[in-house]
């Protein structure tokens, strides 16, 4: 399964992520948590060190990790014609949740033998007035659609805040996108936004919101009325994660006064995989979207013949 946390920034998306992957492993479960905000906040969060040097886009990581997906692909002609929506091919190298992986044991951290960590990174230096975070993300892309997952593996990623997934492929790549969501004006017109630009994507059906920060039912039929629907699942004002996070230590499932909202997130995800074919014909269609654009052709070339064959 595949799952991103989203939302306006301070929502607590990235804290859900992570209480997300405690739950998880509390339940046995082969987690790659990936932090892709650029504040980077999830990765510290589960206790790990993001040095800038370890981080996915580091441009030494990122031909590395693109070696690793190229394999013997003939289809794309090596690893500087990668594009953010490149696929796989016949000859691709993948990439699995086994803690031998050669991608995991390079570049993620591991929490334990079934939970490994990875970063996108963030802006550095060199980036000021040159670089878009989006750009980061390309890597990122190229990981997920060469992701080989086993059956109840999971994959969670703490997004960039706000609608910006909707610039790459990033909404395509996910079974289930929770949208986090506090009472407040600006959190709830992120959340309708998201809705909006989702359906219009296509992937409309992938979205839920979770309510956060909930202090009463005021609150609760605050988000019922402004998001016109019942969250999935609710949590409240959580005064002893609170004082956990004060004294720097680690969100866990157990700093929660109850976790079934936790338990009701996987729940929901796990009965919702989007089925291969519809996850290949979105990306498809990302590509060549993509490989329509002018800067893409004079940089690459045509990528159109990185797709495989359509059936007759």
């Amino acid at each position: 399964m595949r799952i991103a946390f989203t939302g306006k920034g301070g929502s607590g998306k990235s804290t859900l992520a992570a209480l997300f992957v405690g739950q998880l492993r509390a339940t046995g479960q082969r987690v790659l948590a990936v932090d892709a905000d650029v504040n980077v906040h999830l990765a510290p969060l589960l206790g790990v060190d993001a040095a800038p040097a370890a981080a996915l886009s580091h441009p030494d990581n990122v031909v590395a990790v693109r070696r690793h997906l190229l394999g013997t692909n003939p289809r794309v002609a090596g690893v500087e014609h990668f594009v953010p929506t490149t696929p796989p091919g016949p000859g691709s190298g993948l990439v699995s949740l086994d803690a031998s992986d050669p991608v995991l044991l390079r570049h993620a951290t591991a929490l334990d033998s079934r939970t490994h960590v990875l970063h996108v990174g963030t802006y550095e230096p060199a980036d000021i007035g040159a670089g878009c975070y989006h750009g980061h993300l390309a890597i990122l892309e190229n990981l997920l659609s060469h992701l080989r997952l086993a059956a109840d593996d999971w994959v969670v990623c703490d997004m960039v805040a706000g609608t910006d997934a909707f610039a790459n492929s990033l909404h395509a790549q996910f079974d289930v996108i929770v949208v986090v969501a506090e009472p407040t004006p600006e959190s709830v017109s992120v959340a309708r936004r998201y809705r909006e630009l989702a359906r219009a994507a296509g992937v409309g059906d992938l979205v839920v919101v979770v309510g956060n920060k909930v202090a009463d039912d005021l609150d609760r039929d605050y988000l019922v009325r402004e998001l016109s629907d019942e969250p999935l699942a609710v949590l409240s004002t959580q005064a002893g994660l609170r004082r956990a996070r004060q004294s720097g230590a680690c969100p866990r499932p157990d700093d929660l006064d109850d976790v079934s909202p936790l338990a009701r997130i996987v729940e929901y995800a796990r009965a919702r995989p989007m089925p291969a074919h519809r996850r290949e014909e979105l990306l498809r269609t990302l590509h060549l979207r993509l490989a329509g654009q002018r800067w893409v052709r004079h940089a690459y070339g045509d990528v159109t013949t990185q797709l495989p064959p359509v059936p007759a």
